[in-house]
């Protein structure tokens, strides 16, 4: 960082002797603020004015000289030809090396003028719009990391809750045809992996730990300016050293910033590594489940399969990530439902065969055989006719 001293080597001298500078203390000062002017009057050299004016009195001055005509005369003696002069070359010129020496009579006049308490001001305006600048950033990028931390804690709270949801789930082979609702002395089945899900949770719980742990970056406080006096170049040369310490400790906060957002990035990077761990085993879990409900429909284990893929690849630190393992539990209870459901199916077939071996194999009988019914016997007196007229043949009474 360059010193006041570096930037004014006399203003000691000029406050402690308090003498009138010479002219040549002027022009060294002059030199000093504005560059060496004598590098002005090299022709070559590309950073002044000059070598165009230069060139333009040259030109001007060949426009001067007298002209002879260009065919041969006769000879002998000749008539003297008057020089004629260029009066608007000669203005113009005239012109530029007034421009010029105005120019350099007042850019002296504002070098002789100038104090050096006004130009350290000027750098201290300066480092304080720095400061104003570094400190709003400050303070938007602690809120940032105080609302991140929060973020992520908020979103693993929400993710175990999700990850119990999958530890199991009511068996449906105890659920009453019929019902949708378990008993109360309903089984369970497995969802997940009940190892892989344990060190999931665990890996949860950790990472919460480490977020509450974390302590956003402090910051200094606030800057602001002493009252001093702008005339004054000790004063303002005061000002200009509190404004760099201040510079310093800013310096110092935005490392800590940085080391903090670091920090948290790397422990949300691992904690995703370990979610990833965890999610690999749907895969293999979904494949076991399918093979111990092989009469479960094609389409159920379809969704499944399905269900795994999109658990396997999703980042649980999202909200997408945690309604895939939703998804995976609903698939799994409908293909164990669906097994069930075929279960139940074919218990009732059995039952049905099995009645009708059984009445095929003992048919009914009676023990007891109907009881055949017995006539009434006819008194041919009541009805006044020969009996031998019913027999329907004629009857023969024998003789003596």
């Amino acid at each position: 960082m360059s010193t006041l001293d570096d930037i004014f080597p006399d203003a000691k001298e000029h406050r402690d002797a308090q003498v009138v500078l010479d002219d040549h203390h002027t022009m060294r000062r002059l030199d000093q603020l504005f560059g060496d002017r004598r590098a002005d009057l090299d022709l070559t050299h590309r950073a002044s004015s000059r070598p165009a004016l230069v060139s333009l009195v040259n030109q001007a001055a060949a426009d001067a000289k007298p002209t002879r005509s260009a065919s041969p005369g006769p000879q002998g003696k000749q008539k003297p030809v008057r020089r004629r002069i260029d009066l608007l070359n000669v203005g113009v010129v005239a012109l530029a090396v007034v421009a010029v020496v105005t120019a350099g009579v007042v850019g002296g006049m504002q070098a002789a003028t100038a104090s050096p308490a006004s130009e350290a001001l000027g750098v201290l305006t300066a480092d304080e719009r720095t400061i104003s600048s570094v400190e709003a950033r400050l303070v938007e990028g602690q809120t940032q990391i105080a609302d991140d931390i929060a973020a992520a804690d908020a979103q693993a709270a929400a993710l175990r809750t999700a990850l119990e949801a999958v530890r199991e789930a009511p068996d449906p082979e105890d659920i009453p045809p019929g019902q949708s609702e378990p008993p109360a002395d309903a089984g369970t089945i497995p969802i997940a992996d009940g190892k892989a899900l344990d060190a999931a949770l665990a890996a949860v719980d950790g990472y919460r730990k480490d977020l509450a742990a974390v302590e956003p970056p402090s910051l200094p406080d606030a800057y602001k300016r002493k009252s001093m006096d702008k005339g004054s170049l000790t004063s303002v040369a005061a000002a200009i050293d509190a404004a760099q310490l201040q510079l310093t400790e800013l310096d110092r906060a935005t490392a800590s910033a940085r080391e903090v957002r670091a920090a948290v990035q790397s422990r949300g990077e691992a904690f995703a590594s370990q979610l990833k761990t965890f999610t690999a085993t749907f895969v293999p879990t979904t494949q076991a489940a399918i093979d111990d409900n092989p009469d479960a429909g094609q389409d159920v284990k379809d969704a499944l399969t399905v269900a795994a893929g999109a658990v396997a690849a999703a980042d649980l630190t999202t909200p997408d990530g945690l309604a895939t393992l939703s998804g995976y539990r609903t698939a799994l209870i409908e293909l164990v439902a669906d097994q069930v459901h075929q279960d139940r199916v074919r218990a009732d077939q059995l039952r049905e065969e099995e009645r009708r071996r059984e009445q095929q194999q003992n048919p009914p009988r009676n023990s007891t055989p109907d009881p055949s019914p017995t006539p009434t016997p006819t008194d041919p007196s009541d009805q006044g006719a020969d009996p031998a007229a019913d027999l329907g043949s004629p009857i023969t009474i024998p003789e003596g």
